[in-house]
């Protein structure tokens, strides 16, 4: 069963809370910040092969308080040999840029499932979180952890390997994947490693964008039409954005507002094949849906798959149901399939 419940925006009896939700996250009017920790809500890593996936957990910066939680099926686990390498996922947890980790159960197990169903090592990355660190911080972090991924693929380098990737991962075969907030964040990576040279070693084949959360100023019909009960609500959107965005910045500012004029252009960019998925019970489903018509307008290669009874973040709310499954197999399909040349190539990328 899900740990989530659906997060609201209270009304609080505390004069000096600015923002509570749901109790999970309150922001205070000296500027403190609480965010429920409870270990209870958390799981370790295991070594153990846990529904035959093994994880591990690597500090990359520890001052940054930046890590990743890695996944590799059980069977490769000792099979140190460059003959049969495994694809990579790298991964960017949802959350409205202010909660969650890659050890909250519900990620922790959504990855465990991609791992063992694709049979493919998945990187996990604990980005900072706002409004302690607002954006771009989790853009900059997880481009360092694809750094730290890509030094892998070469000689030398001043990242602290890991043999799991020196031994196991195919740096030819390289996929993003990011849900919600994650989405928007691997947009902004692909976006911002456009310009890198065409000779780095490792290749990202894809992309995979689940319910990406983009928002304006200007609201959308399905915006507008959100039930209040809603487990991704208009007020909860808007709260993400108020606590993550840059202070004094607008849902227009191109961190949130892709087709702000100020965002990186669409149309030049290198991307590589995308697949998106949209609920069709999700408050972001037009925005979903537009991102992907103006990427085809552009000429890229987008597969867009539509969960028609789904709300947001049903992958993590319902991870047994039809759609669930259904999302991971298409996942699985999209990763085997993806022959395409449109790559980009990730190394040396300025944080």
């Amino acid at each position: 069963m899900s740990q989530f419940s659906p997060l609201k925006i209270e009304d609080s009896t505390d004069p000096e809370e600015v923002v509570n939700v749901s109790g999970v996250l309150k922001l205070y009017r000296d500027g403190s910040i609480f965010r429920l920790e409870d270990p209870q809500m958390f799981v370790k890593a295991s070594l153990e092969g846990e529904d035959g996936v093994a994880s591990k957990d690597v500090v990359l910066n520890e001052k940054l308080g930046l890590w990743v939680r890695l996944y590799l099926p059980s069977s490769h686990l000792q099979q140190q040999t460059e003959k049969r390498r495994l694809p990579l996922i790298v991964y960017f947890h949802g959350g409205g840029f202010c909660l969650a980790s890659p050890a909250l159960p519900d990620y922790h197990n959504f990855t465990l499932k991609l791992a063992a169903s694709v049979g493919a090592i998945v990187i996990s990355v604990a980005y900072r979180l706002a409004p302690e660190h607002r954006l771009p911080a989790a853009y900059d972090d997880c481009i360092k952890a694809l750094q730290w991924v890509s030094s892998h693929a070469v000689d030398g380098g001043d990242f602290e390997r890991d043999l799991w990737l020196d031994f196991q991962a195919d740096f030819s075969r390289v996929y993003l994947l990011g849900d919600s907030a994650g989405g928007n964040i691997a947009n902004h990576v692909l976006l911002q490693c456009g310009g890198v040279e065409a000779w780095s070693p490792m290749r990202v084949r894809g992309a995979i964008f689940v319910q990406p959360y983009f928002g304006s100023v200007q609201r959308t019909r399905s915006e507008s039409e959100c039930p209040p009960d809603a487990w991704l609500s208009l007020q909860l959107s808007d709260a993400g954005w108020r606590l993550s965005l840059p202070v004094g910045s607008d849902r227009d500012h191109p961190f949130s507002n892709p087709w702000s004029p100020e965002a990186p252009k669409l149309e030049e960019a290198p991307l590589p094949p995308l697949l998106v998925a949209i609920g069709g019970r999700d408050m972001l489903r037009d925005r979903g849906h537009d991102y992907c018509e103006s990427l085809k307008q552009c000429g890229k290669s987008v597969e867009v798959v539509v969960f028609e009874e789904e709300e947001h973040a049903f992958y993590a709310l319902k991870p047994h149901c039809d759609s669930s499954e259904r999302l991971m197999e298409k996942i699985s399909h999209f990763i085997s399939s993806s022959l395409s040349e449109a790559v980009i190539h990730i190394t040396d990328v300025a944080g």
